[in-house]
């Protein structure tokens, strides 16, 4: 069983949102503040009835409520007061029994779901009037409001049986208690019979008796009652709290390598975490909501956490992430993209693109579906001249004014480009001709030349095949030109009385070098005309 979709209505950013699942996993990308925290929310709102660990229904705020429709019910007070806004929130499930059925829901669906509703109480309604009457309303009243959790059936939620049970799993924050608690209640149920389970409560019961009657703690009430200064004929000494007869169970953790569970680092209580939610069987938890896992875990672990979440039977995972690594190995066609409340999936993606980043995971994708504007590189070398010829023309870097350079490996160009057309977001992709225009450019990117939102700059000249020697040819053709660009890739004058070829020689092998020498010389230098178009391209 899992979620196919979810409706969600006025709840934080997003208004009027239908957000399409995958079956497996879910990968929600976005920058911050985009939404991508509010779909967990929902779907631990949903699944659940709680939202950070404590029951929904007492905590509503008035600032749950989405902005706009917040706002537009304050501006109605002063004139036509509108109704008080509603917070809906729907998950729509797939092959579960009739009794979850109906057509209980926003989209009118004869379907299987479960209903959240956030709206003024009907025995309140007089109440509201009067209120709204005598102008005593400034905002949202939310202390009318509650809430409703209802099947669309219409039967009323009782999450303790409901076929959809969540595991929440937040590395943001270090709360391990209750991954010790289910760890101890699971062992300690599966393990030991309840005759063993009884001796254990008895001998904790005894310890405490023990602890009682120790000579420190009668010597401590013994002096307590000779140095007591009130009036009262009561008799007050120390002890040790009265507790419920499972009480002995909360006092037990969990040991790791000889070191207690909450002593252990940030990133492998992660780990633990994360690792037992997807191991328990699927009749416990069916859904998985990780918010970012690549918290506080090194490559190796972030790997291992990968596969385990790949390989987990039954369970429809959801995860938010900022990692460029986790969206490509666990599959870019089930990437989710957030931005400021809209949604938009990458399953469109072809097999051999989402193949190509999962056997590669080291390239940036984030980058490019998260920059405002982007240009792809084939190098440093490139980076490293573009951003200097940016700062030459506009007097600050690309990334100032929200243009990311990002280094592509040249076979990856296709790849890239395939994300860009499915997001229909605007690319620059400098590269070089090689030599052979035709061959390089036409025939290579045959596929994406005709696209409006991609535009491939490069040398026109065949002669000049990379960058190294187009630099050169811009450089050399005045005198001043010449010496102002020897002066800046040269060291303490090396360059200074090198033949041409000899420039081209050093520049070829050590391409980064004489990028780096450019970039940080106080000397302006020409560019090739390809490097200031692709600058002019993203105005």
């Amino acid at each position: 069983m899992y979620i196919k979709k979810l409706y969600v209505e006025n709840y934080k950013i997003l208004k009027d949102t239908i957000i399409e699942l995958n079956e497996k996993v879910n990968i929600f990308v976005g920058e911050n503040d985009s939404g991508k925290s509010t779909i967990l929310e929902v779907l631990s709102i949903v699944t659940s009835g709680r939202l950070n660990g404590y029951a929904f229904d007492k905590q509503i705020k008035a600032n749950f409520f989405n902005d706009e429709a917040r706002k537009n019910y304050i501006d109605s007070l002063s004139s036509n007061p509108i109704s008080p806004p509603e917070i809906i929130l729907e998950a729509y499930l797939d092959n579960c029994d009739a009794q979850y059925s109906g057509t209980n829901n926003k989209l009118r669906e004869d379907a299987a779901g479960i209903r959240v509703k956030v709206s003024l109480k009907k025995d309140y309604a007089n109440v509201y009037s009067k209120l709204l009457e005598n102008g005593e309303i400034y905002d949202i009243p939310v202390e009318l409001y509650s809430v409703s959790y209802n099947y669309f059936s219409g039967e009323v939620v009782a999450y303790k049986f409901s076929p959809i049970k969540a595991a929440i799993i937040d590395t943001t924050r270090k709360d391990y208690s209750y991954v010790v608690d289910r760890f101890v209640s699971d062992n300690l149920s599966s393990v030991l019979t309840p005759r063993e389970l009884t001796d254990l409560s008895t001998a904790y019961r005894k310890s405490k008796h023990d602890f009682g009657m120790n000579g420190a703690v009668s010597q401590l009430n013994t002096a307590l009652l000779n140095n007591r200064t009130d009036k009262t004929d009561r008799t007050v000494t120390i002890g040790l709290k009265e507790e419920d007869v499972d009480a002995w169970k909360s006092q037990m953790s969990m040991i790791v390598d000889d070191i207690p569970f909450e002593n252990i680092g940030f990133g492998t209580q992660n780990t633990i975490k994360m690792e037992m939610a997807l191991k328990n069987a699927p009749e416990q938890i069916n859904i998985v909501l990780i918010e970012e896992p690549e918290n506080n875990l090194s490559f190796t672990n972030m790997s291992k956490l990968i596969n385990k979440i790949i390989q987990a039977n039954g369970k429809q995972a959801f995860i938010s992430t900022h990692s460029s690594y986790v969206a490509n190995k666990l599959a870019l066609n089930n990437l989710i993209l957030v931005y400021r409340g809209r949604i938009k999936s990458f399953n469109e993606l072809s097999d051999e693109t989402i193949s190509y980043f999962q056997k590669l995971p080291g390239y940036d994708t984030l980058r490019l579906v998260l920059a405002e504007k982007v240009i792809l590189v084939e190098g440093p070398t490139d980076d490293l001249i573009i951003q200097r010829a940016y700062l030459d023309k506009k007097g600050n870097f690309p990334i100032e004014d929200g243009v990311d350079i990002i280094v592509v490996d040249s076979l990856a160009f296709k790849r890239y480009c395939d994300i860009a057309v499915l997001l229909n977001k605007y690319v620059v992709i400098v590269t070089d001709n090689d030599g052979d225009i035709s061959s390089s450019i036409n025939n290579k990117y045959k596929d994406y030349l005709q696209c409006d939102n991609l535009v491939f700059v490069y040398e026109k000249d065949e002669t000049l095949n990379t960058i190294e020697p187009s630099m050169l040819n811009v450089n050399f053709d005045t005198a001043d030109h010449e010496k102002t660009f020897r002066t800046a890739i040269s060291k303490k004058g090396s360059m200074m009385s090198k033949s041409r070829d000899e420039i081209l020689n050093f520049m070829t092998n050590n391409k980064a070098e004489w990028a780096f020498r450019v970039f940080d010389s106080d000397l302006n230098i020409v560019y090739p005309e390809y490097i200031n178009n692709a600058i002019e391209k993203l105005d």
